[in-house]
């Protein structure tokens, strides 16, 4: 198992409070992003195992895939930082998989809300990219920005497959 960074919160939604209330990111807490990011396809991989419709699965589970590319880009950040990338775990080892994520049902308003959620990731990176004092940082957040908007869209779209 990795170990969460030092002062790091112990739960995954403690850590997506962390991240969101973030301006000016450290290290450590760079380090919890790219756990979080991890994290971020199996639970995508998880609601993906709860829908039937091939065309919503498949869109979950792209924005999975693109949390996990997020995870490493938030890693290769850090090594622009302090010379040493942070290592992204395989979920077996991510500390915020270790217990149960709650499952939530798959419903046209829990996609809409998610989606909303997604967008507000784009506004995250392109503050942390404004501030993080280092051009190949911020080149790799404002990419993971511009795909967590993608992520909304493919929500969006998900929502109203769902609901057809």
């Amino acid at each position: 198992m990795q170990e969460l960074p030092p002062g790091a919160p112990a739960t995954l939604g403690e850590a997506f409070g962390l991240i969101n209330a973030t301006t000016h990111p450290g290290v450590d807490v760079l380090k919890v992003m790219v756990l979080v990011e991890a994290a971020g396809k199996r639970l995508y991989e998880d609601l993906a195992d709860q829908v039937a419709d091939p065309a919503v699965k498949a869109l979950l589970c792209h924005n999975g895939r693109e949390e996990l590319a997020h995870a490493h880009r938030v890693a290769r950040a850090i090594g622009a930082l302090t010379g040493s990338d942070y290592p992204v775990p395989a979920p077996e080892a991510n500390p915020y998989l270790a217990n149960p994520v709650p499952a939530k049902p798959v419903t046209v308003e829990m996609l809409n809300g998610l989606a909303a959620a997604e967008f507000g990731g784009e506004a995250l990176y392109e503050k942390w990219a404004t501030t993080i004092g280092n051009a190949e940082a911020a080149a790799l957040f404002r990419l993971n920005g511009a795909e967590e908007s993608q992520h909304g869209a493919r929500l969006q779209q998900a929502a109203a497959l769902l609901a057809a």
